[in-house]
């Protein structure tokens, strides 16, 4: 190459670069001595954020216009002046204000999103280096209602908690081109599966409970059997997200897909599906119940003394003696086949954050134990919503349906940018297995430990948990999660409730604190649902015992049915003989008693005897 062409270019080169960093350094020079504040004008002003609304179009988060005050303190000649008229507008002191104008800055925000009228008497005054600038503030018009799902922003209107957070960028318009309306750019609105009014009783009805229990938390979960769609997910305590820095973290956990649990006796109707699968004679099974079992030098104790009892009974009176005895006739690999199927172990894929898939180990880390234990619901741990999904599939024919909570998402003008159809669903268990667990819970719920559960105008099946608490290096405690889950109509099932209250003050079982949470629910969001009310027809009168229950000095006679005159002449003998004191509740004719039949009775015992 000719050796004056390579040095001309050279020097081109060189000079081209100077010339750029010449640039560079005017410009960085300008910005750093400039006094001007330069904002981006309503011309590049943020998306209004988009909707989130009900299924039946309820706004539940709206964006509204806000005018933010910020200052420029190099164009300020009396800061305490300026200070002392600001505040007389705004909720924060003089000399907060003088800090912030005594900054050696530029820019510095005086309040965020503040009222129309402190704006408007503001702007009137116009005061030098005090600027406003139009934003948007996020807005829950329900306050609390539904927040554990919708979530919140942060107060630059990033989605921080909830769809808000999941659907960040739909909402915000980040996820591609937005429209513009009078130079404004819009986000997605967002449609949920949720019912305001079945959300409002859920949470009201678990908050009523997880109160009067002083519980430490407590979730209502509500799906529509045959779709998936979550009517609603309650949690308590909960949050106000208009002033969501004003909660601690715990209120604003979602129990509901967050935390996972032991499910206890609730995971028996899933554990007899593989029983029924793999050994379908176990129905004509008779089970013996002495209140315990040994177990590869473990003893499981029963929820009571049951006698020589039949498969139904087993789920009717919650047996752990009797599920643990079916489960010897088949393999664990079995179990592990049906529970997999069921959705434990792995997220149900709800558009919520921070699903959890729970705790589920696979056969080969399993103990000898672990099959037994984890058929009456002990090592393994679920969450509310695939305890609530599972129930759902053998509600509906053995037919899983994830569960789902978005229903669309529309640009500003309604036009539908993706619609949300119930999922396809994937059989787990045959029709006729089915309709058998549909009869055991229904025996739950008519004469079992679910009686609480019944409604007078629809047929109800179901089951009660009560687990204890693991406590990590610890065991187990003697604190407890009590729960029921139940579905309606029995016949042709529309709705599953789930009803989780989590460490109850005074320990109490599913049955006795989950079952009236969930029948002050199933009647109203089944005529929401519009199912036709039938009145239950009436039982048959009892027939009187041919032979009345004896007191054998050692265990429990059964109470149920009698009147208060009959259970008086009973308990007095048993006072007699081994001391007893006992305490009788309400009137008309048994329908409880503590401790239950069969239990053992020691000398100074107390009996509770409830008559309805």
């Amino acid at each position: 190459m000719n050796q004056k062409v390579f040095k001309r270019r050279v020097y081109i080169a060189g000079l081209i670069c100077a010339t750029v960093t010449l640039v560079f350094i005017v410009r960085l020079f300008n910005l750093h001595f400039s006094g001007r504040v330069v904002v981006p004008g309503p011309e590049k002003m943020e998306a209004h954020r988009g909707w989130i609304r009900d299924s039946g179009g309820y706004i539940l988060a709206l964006s509204m216009e806000k005018y933010s005050l910020f200052a420029n303190p190099e164009e300020i000649k009396d800061p305490a002046e300026t200070a002392s008229v600001l505040s007389r507008y705004l909720p924060i002191s003089s000399k907060a204000i003088i800090d912030k104008l005594n900054k050696k800055k530029r820019f510095i925000w005086i309040k965020r999103k503040i009222d129309d009228a402190a704006a408007g008497q503001i702007r009137k005054i116009g005061m030098p280096g005090i600027y406003f600038k139009k934003e948007y503030q996020r807005m829950y018009p329900h306050d609390s209602l539904a927040s554990n799902i919708v979530g919140f922003v942060g107060v630059d209107n990033n989605g921080l908690a909830g769809i808000e957070y999941a659907f960040d960028r739909e909402l915000s318009g980040a996820d591609a081109s937005v429209p513009f309306r009078s130079g404004v750019p819009f986000g997605k609105n967002i449609t949920l599966t949720i019912d305001r009014f079945v959300q409002h009783i859920a949470e009201s009805e678990i908050g009523r409970a997880v109160a009067f229990y002083r519980a430490k938390q407590g979730t209502a979960v509500v799906i529509e059997v045959k779709t998936g769609r979550i009517l609603a997910l309650a949690k308590s305590p909960g949050f106000n997200p208009n002033a969501y820095y004003d909660y601690p973290a715990f209120p604003r956990r979602n129990f509901g897909v967050i935390d996972s649990f032991e499910p206890g006796s609730t995971m028996k109707i899933i554990s007899m599906a593989a029983v029924l699968e793999r050994n379908p004679a176990v129905i004509n099974n008779r089970y013996t119940c002495n209140g315990w079992i040994d177990i590869s030098d473990a003893r499981i104790n029963c929820t009571g003394v049951h006698g020589t009892i039949g498969i139904n009974d087993v789920i009717r009176h919650s047996c752990n003696v009797g599920v643990i005895e079916a489960m010897k006739t088949i393999r664990k690999k079995d179990l592990y086949d049906m529970l997999t199927r069921f959705g434990f172990g792995k997220k149900t894929g709800v558009d919520l954050p921070a699903e959890t898939e729970g705790i589920f180990r696979p056969p080969d880390r399993w103990s000898g134990l672990s099959k037994y234990s984890i058929a009456i619901g002990q090592e393994i741990s679920v969450t509310s919503l695939q305890l609530a999904a599972a129930y759902c599939a053998v509600a509906n024919g053995g037919v899983y349906l994830p569960p789902v909570i978005i229903d669309s998402i529309e640009e500003e003008d309604g036009t539908i940018v993706r619609r949300y159809a119930p999922p396809a669903g994937k059989p787990v268990i045959s029709k006729g297995i089915s309709d058998r667990l549909m009869k055991m819970m229904r025996g739950v719920v008519e004469s079992g430990t679910g009686r609480r559960a019944a409604s007078a105008n629809y047929c109800v099946a179901g089951k009660t948990g009560t687990s204890q608490k693991f406590i990590r290096a610890k065991g187990y405690s003697d604190r407890v999660l009590s729960s029921f889950i139940g579905v309606a109509p029995c016949d042709d099932p529309a709705v599953c409730i789930l009803v989780v209250i989590d460490d109850p003050a005074d320990r109490l079982s599913g049955g006795e604190i989950a079952t009236p949470v969930f029948a002050a629910l199933v009647d109203r969001v089944l005529i929401r649902m519009g199912e036709k009310k039938e009145r239950l027809k009436a039982r048959e009168p009892a027939q009187r015992k041919v032979k009345p229950p004896v007191f054998n000095g050692k265990t429990m006679p059964d109470f149920t049915g009698l009147r208060i005159r009959e259970s008086l002449g009973l308990l007095i003998e048993m006072k007699t003989r081994v001391g007893v004191a006992y305490t009788l509740h309400g009137s008309g004719s048994v329908f409880r008693q503590k401790p239950a039949p069969g239990a053992a009775v020691e000398q100074g015992a107390t009996i509770d005897i409830y008559f309805r």
